[in-house]
């Protein structure tokens, strides 16, 4: 089967392949130029070396970019396809509080929160890299803005479920060449 994810395969092989070809070809132009001409520098030669060098880390820094900083529109349907899955929030009862979330705090230099709250008899525990909590009249807190949810089915939702609900998010991208060059497709 083929898979997307090889162009973008096939495409760091060509740059480490074109890494070799220009430390040989600089290496056999600079033996030439001595042997030959007797001189150790020359500028054609020297602004053959930096056009190489120069196509070489564009070329490098550009897939880098693809590969490992790529950072899609949320919104843009060439690239992913998403769904929105909407389930209600268990009450944990016991010993103390009652509660829908409980919140565990990291005492560390980058603070982080970790969220534990029960749906459809299982538990779950979200990093707030993950996940945020809403609360109030409002459905969507900050950190939930830059997810595309639909207000009106939030407000759906928030009354269905008495504003104790999980809305989970899930983004994949197509298997496509524009995601294959970054070797994403289907992930």
């Amino acid at each position: 089967m083929f898979s997307w994810n090889i162009i973008g395969i096939l495409i760091w092989v060509a740059i480490i392949l074109y890494l070799v070809f220009i430390v040989q070809n600089i290496r056999q132009r600079r033996i030439k130029m001595i042997i030959k001409q007797h001189k150790r520098f020359t500028w054609p030669n020297f602004l053959i070396n930096v056009v190489e060098v120069v196509v070489l880390l564009v070329t490098a820094g550009w897939m880098f970019n693809q590969t490992f900083m790529d950072n899609p529109d949320l919104e843009d349907a060439n690239r992913i396809t998403s769904t929105i899955k909407y389930e209600p929030l268990i009450m944990r009862t016991g010993s103390g509080n009652s509660s829908y979330v409980t919140i565990n705090s990291d005492k560390r230099k980058n603070g982080s929160q970790t969220y534990t709250f029960y749906r459809a008899g299982s538990k779950i525990t979200a990093s707030s890299d993950y996940a945020s909590i809403a609360y109030g009249n409002t459905a969507l807190d900050v950190d939930a803005e830059k997810i595309p949810y639909v207000k009106k089915d939030l407000t759906k939702m928030d009354k269905e479920y008495q504003r104790a609900y999980v809305a989970i998010y899930t983004a994949f991208y197509k298997k496509n060449w524009q995601n294959g060059i970054g070797m994403h497709a289907g992930i």
